[in-house]
C-alpha cells in the first residue's frame, strides 16, 4: 500500500524541449537515498501537460528501465484526451509503477459528475488496472473539476477495489477529513508538506509534494517521530517559497543543489526566476 513521503519531481528538459532521462535518473535515485519513500513522475511540478503523450511515454519507459525500483514510482497519466489518458495509464501499469495518478478530464470545466464517471468508466475498462493502483488527482485550480466527497463516493462505489486513494493538491483539510470519514481505508495524500503533522492527525498516509524534494529528511522525520518542533521547522521551510512562481523556484534550487544550470531550462509557458526572485531565495538560505 502506498504511504509516506513522495516527491512530485521536476522533469529536466533537453534543448529540444523534451524530457531528459539522463539528468532525471541520477537525481531521482538520490532523492530516494535522501529520505523519499517514492517519486511521482510527470505531475504538475513535472510539467506533464507541457509534454506530448509520446514524450511522456518514452520518459516513463526510460525510468522503468533505469534500475530505480518500479514500486517506488507513480506516474501522472491524466490528459484532456481520453485516448491519451488510456495510453498513458496503460503504460504506467505496463511499466510496473506503483500507481497511476489520474486528473479528471479538463478543458470542459462544466462537466457533470456523470460525465467524470463516464470518463473513468472508459479509462478503467480499457486499461484493466491492477487492484488498488489508481489514485485520483484533485487539483481543481488547474483542472477546473473537484473530486468532492460525493463524487469520490460514486467513483469508489462504481469501481470497487480499483481506486485506492487521492492526492489533494487543493490542500483542503475539510475535504480530506470528510473523505476519510466516509472511506477510512482510502489513501489520502496532501499536495504539500506545510501542515504534515496536522494532516497525519486527520488520517492521511503521508504527502505527495513538489517541494518536499528540498528537505526529504526533515519531512521523513516529521512523519516518523511526530515531533512538533520539527513540524514547525518544516512549515517554516515550505513558507520560504510562498509568493514565488513555484516551478521556476524549484528549478532554480535544484539547479543550484546539483551545480547544473540545465535544470533551470524552462518549458514554455514557464520561465526562469528573475534576479530579484532568485536573490530572495538566496537571502533566506533555502539553497543547500
Amino acid at each position: 500500500m502506498i504511504a509516506g513521503i513522495w516527491s512530485a519531481v521536476l522533469t529536466p528538459a533537453d534543448e529540444g524541449f523534451g524530457p531528459d532521462p539522463s539528468r532525471a535518473i541520477p537525481y531521482y535515485a538520490e532523492l530516494l537515498q535522501r529520505g523519499c519513500d517514492g517519486l511521482n513522475l510527470l505531475g504538475t511540478t513535472g510539467e506533464a501537460m507541457s509534454f506530448s503523450a509520446d514524450q511522456r511515454l518514452r520518459f516513463m519507459e526510460a525510468l522503468a528501465s533505469s534500475g530505480i525500483a518500479k514500486d517506488r514510482m507513480m506516474a501522472g497519466t491524466g490528459a484532456a484526451s481520453l485516448g491519451d489518458a488510456i495510453r498513458l495509464t496503460r503504460a504506467a501499469f505496463d511499466c510496473g509503477f506503483a500507481a497511476a495518478l489520474v486528473m479528471p478530464p479538463f478543458f470542459f470545466r462544466e462537466a457533470s459528475d456523470a460525465g467524470v464517471i463516464a470518463f473513468f468508466d472508459a479509462l478503467i475498462a480499457r486499461t484493466s488496472p491492477p487492484c488498488g493502483r489508481v489514485l485520483l488527482y484533485n487539483f481543481p485550480r488547474m483542472s477546473g473539476i473537484a473530486f468532492r466527497p460525493a463524487l469520490v463516493d460514486r467513483l469508489v462505489a462504481e469501481f470497487p477495489g480499483v481506486i485506492a486513494g487521492m492526492k489533494d493538491s487543493s490542500n483542503d483539510a475539510k475535504l480530506q477529513a470528510e473523505v476519510l470519514a466516509r472511506h477510512p481505508n482510502f489513501a489520502v495524500f496532501p499536495g504539500s508538506e506545510s501542515d504534515l503533522l496536522e494532516a497525519l492527525g486527520r488520517g492521511v498516509r503521508g504527502c505527495i509534494s513538489g517541494s518536499v524534494a528540498l528537505w526529504p529528511q526533515l519531512a521523513q522525520a516529521v512523519l516518523r517521530d511526530g515531533d512538533s518542533a520539527q513540524a514547525r521547522e518544516l512549515t517554516d521551510r515550505r513558507a520560504t517559497l510562498d509568493g514565488l512562481p513555484f516551478i521556476p523556484a524549484m528549478r532554480y534550487l535544484v539547479a543550484r543543489s546539483l551545480n547544473d544550470p540545465a535544470w533551470e531550462r524552462a518549458m514554455p509557458p514557464q520561465r526562469r526566476l528573475t534576479a530579484d526572485e532568485s536573490g530572495a531565495l538566496r537571502s533566506q538560505r533555502v539553497c543547500r
